[in-house]
């Protein structure tokens, strides 16, 4: 004979009697399944107070922001200005996608408000300038050697949003090397740079192809060209040519390549180790840029004020970012006016 299932009859009924580990085996599973729902609430519940605290807290920044004080006058006259002022577009972006976020995983979300929400990250990227732009970078890089990165990670929302377009403002060229990871050195997130790396941070059809892509099609506000020290590339591209040629082939023509961009009679006449080392790497960033000036259609949008191409030398021993050789066009109208508003030295 076939016992009947244990959900065909109650606990009480004599067949269930007659077989204790029936009756054992329901109640086990019934105080699991009340601690397991038990444990979601407690979890959801934890959630929604997380993610409306910081709402909150997100809220009240912004308000604090917008009240920061007017920039203030220099006893020359000229205006000096406030760092939290100066950056309340820049916060107010970043505050932008902290809070929409947050509010989407509060409610849920679908594909319309996720392709919304990227249509606004776009618009809000776009509307900052270069100089904006340029100077978040810099405080990323001060919150990473400072130890206090914030290592921004998106929200499910903001993940489904970045599968819609990409938008972000800073396109870097720079070095494969495995100790100069680029977003994690200037503390960035998914979709926040367009990033180039390669060898030696060469200037080739490929890289600089990506280079115009990424600011004629992603429309990004600023160029970065870094090198760094101790680059294993550039001291190879110093060795004499019979020794490079014995390379293979594709190697060997980068390496040429690099070589033929150093001030190689000046970098002779540096004797101490670490300085030929830094001076090397920056004349090769120099010459980069250099090439990258030669195109008259990035000179035009550097000439109104749409685009900036700066050199960088990161140091891995303290993770220092030193940004120099900053082009720009002698007489451009945005940047005489913003030197007389005193935004520009």
């Amino acid at each position: 004979l076939k016992c009947p299932r244990p959900s065909a009859f109650p606990l009480s009924h004599p067949a269930a009697m007659d077989r204790p580990e029936l009756v054992v085996a329901t109640v086990a599973v019934a105080i699991s399944a009340v601690a397991v729902f038990t444990a979601l609430s407690q979890r959801r519940s934890r959630r929604d107070e997380l993610l409306l605290s910081l709402l909150h807290m997100e809220r009240n920044e912004d308000r604090a922001r917008r009240s920061a004080p007017a920039p203030e006058e220099s006893p020359g006259g000229m205006k000096r200005v406030n760092s939290s002022a100066g950056l309340s577009r820049v916060n107010s972006s970043s505050n932008f996608h902290r809070v929409s976020s947050t509010e989407a995983l509060l409610a849920g979300f679908t594909m319309e408000q996720a392709r919304e929400h990227a249509q606004q990250g776009a618009s809000a990227a776009n509307s900052r300038s270069p100089t904006e732009v340029l100077l978040e970078l810099q405080r990323g890089n001060a919150r990473f050697w400072m130890g206090n990165a914030q290592r921004p990670e998106k929200s499910a929302f903001e993940r489904r949003a970045l599968i819609m377009k990409q938008y972000p403002s800073v396109a870097i060229l720079g070095c494969s090397d495995s100790r100069v990871p680029v977003e994690i050195v200037f503390d960035q997130g998914l979709g926040d740079l367009f990033v180039i790396r390669v060898a030696g941070n060469g200037l080739d059809v490929s890289t600089n192809a990506s280079l115009q892509y990424a600011i004629h099609h992603l429309q990004v506000k600023v160029v970065v060209v870094m090198g760094h020290e101790g680059c294993g590339a550039i001291k190879a591209a110093q060795l004499d040519e019979e020794t490079i040629k014995k390379e293979p082939a594709d190697l060997a023509q980068a390496l040429l390549g690099i070589k033929a961009g150093l001030d190689e009679k000046r970098l002779s006449c540096i004797h101490d180790p670490r300085a030929h080392d830094r001076e090397a790497v920056v004349c090769n960033v120099q010459n980069q840029v250099k090439q990258l000036a030669k195109d008259a259609a990035l000179m035009e949008m550097v000439n109104n004020d749409k685009l900036a191409i700066v050199g960088a030398f990161y140091e891995i021993s303290s993770g220092i970012v030193d940004f120099f050789h900053q082009i720009s066009v002698p007489g451009s109208p945005r940047l005489a006016s913003r030197k007389r508003e005193g935004q520009w030295k």
